[in-house]
C-alpha cells in the first residue's frame, strides 16, 4: 500500500552507543518518567541545541597536534573512559535527518557522540549509593 505523499514512515531502529552509566542513566529516566528511550533523545537535543558547541567543545576533544611536519593522525578509534554499550532508538526518517544533520554541524557526523553529549547534560545524575 503507498503512503500518502507528506507522510512520514515510522522509523526503523536506529544503533547509538553510549557508556555503561549514561545507558544506566537514561534507563533510569525511563523508568521514572515513562518515556521511550527515542523521546528522551529528542528532549535531549531539545535541550541542549543551542549549547552543542559548548557541550562538544567541553567534552574533551584533542587538538591537532603536530609529528615532526605531518600533523598526527587519529588511529580511527575512538578512546573511551568507559565501556560502551548498544542503545536502539526508533526516530523516524525526518527525525533521523534532524539528528545527522545536528550530528554533521557538532560531532563530525557521529551520531552516538552528538546524543551522549546531549544525554549527558540532560539527565539527571544517578545518586550516590544507588544502583544503575
Amino acid at each position: 500500500m503507498p503512503i500518502a505523499e507528506g507522510a512520514v514512515r515510522s522509523g526503523s531502529s536506529v544503533v547509538v552507543y553510549l557508556s555503561v552509566s549514561l545507558r544506566a542513566r537514561l534507563r533510569a529516566q525511563a523508568t521514572a518518567t515513562g518515556r521511550s528511550h527515542t523521546q528522551l533523545v529528542f528532549d535531549a537535543l531539545n535541550a541542549t541545541h543551542d549549547r552543542l558547541p559548548d557541550l562538544v567543545a567541553g567534552g574533551g576533544a584533542v587538538a591537532a597536534s603536530a609529528d615532526g611536519i605531518f600533523v598526527a593522525q587519529r588511529t580511527g578509534r575512538r578512546q573511551h573512559s568507559e565501556d560502551q554499550v548498544q542503545v536502539s532508538i526508533r526516530p523516524n526518517p525526518a527525525n533521523l535527518a534532524v539528528i545527522d544533520r545536528l550530528a554533521a554541524r557538532h560531532t563530525t557526523g557521529n551520531r552516538s557522540a552528538l546524543i551522549a553529549v546531549a544525554l549527558d547534560e540532560f539527565l539527571p545524575a544517578v545518586a550516590k549509593g544507588v544502583p544503575a
